[in-house]
């Protein structure tokens, strides 16, 4: 049986921990096929202690993986992917923002496909105008920067196969909001074809965001993703100019 091991990255969600574990055993209700892995990324609240409180309910379809001190968003996901046991693996935000019940489309989606062919990924549907025009603006840059032509980079789920992780991934992955492109950046790179689910993106109910909500904080996440792009461009060229010395 082809097991789904979904990753969520936690940090500082105290108050949407439970709201993930209700809506994903309402969703998943008595499938045996699908994993979760929370990952409890250096939090500073009490999101231990909540994790626990929903442990002890007993459902051995969830996990948690627990980092000490937070070393970024991506390498929280890192850190779950390493943990997971399913063949196909995903990763959604904690946040609730967008339905976790969208990686059980994408799952279906990807099965739908030769195997290993493809990733499936959201894409956005009811966006302000102002954060399509931005998200527009950083698809052009990597067009012109990396060669390659992503859309909505940081729509989630994400959803892939093991083999395509361990081959392309998990050597090379940023720790931080970059890894979202790193992950699409490989897809295509290595001829995958990259699909696409509908997602609604709702209103957080608790917490702040981490790499949206304000415009300050949406700009900060706009310049590390954009100085990111010239970083894996140069590492790109430095490799290239080593094998071309060999």
């Amino acid at each position: 049986m082809t097991m789904l091991s979904i990753v969520i990255p936690c940090y500082n969600e105290v108050g949407n921990i439970p709201l993930i574990f209700s809506r994903l055993r309402e969703t998943l209700n008595e499938r045996d096929d699908v994993e979760i892995i929370l990952v409890n990324n250096g939090s500073k609240d009490a999101s231990s202690t909540v994790f626990a409180q929903e442990i002890a309910k007993g459902d051995t379809r969830f996990r948690v993986v627990n980092i000490p001190v937070n070393q970024g968003y991506g390498y929280g996901i890192t850190q779950g992917l390493e943990a997971a046991q399913g063949d196909v693996l995903a990763w959604t935000h904690a946040d609730m923002q967008t339905d976790p019940k969208d990686v059980l489309t994408a799952f279906d989606l990807y099965r739908s496909q030769p195997a290993g062919q493809c990733i499936v990924k959201g894409k956005r549907r009811n966006r302000q105008l102002l954060e399509t025009v931005f998200t527009f603006g950083m698809q052009v840059v990597v067009s012109l920067v990396l060669k390659v032509v992503l859309d909505d980079i940081n729509a989630q789920p994400k959803l892939f196969s093991r083999v395509f992780y361990t081959s392309h991934i998990r050597d090379g992955a940023p720790k931080d909001f970059s890894l979202d492109l790193y992950l699409l950046y490989q897809a295509r790179k290595n001829g995958l074809d990259v699909l696409t689910i509908p997602v609604v993106f709702a209103k957080r109910q608790h917490g702040e965001a981490k790499g949206g909500g304000s415009w300050k904080t949406r700009l900060k996440l706009i310049r590390r993703t954009f100085s990111y792009i010239f970083q894996l461009r140069r590492t790109l060229i430095s490799k290239g100019n080593t094998h071309a010395d060999h």
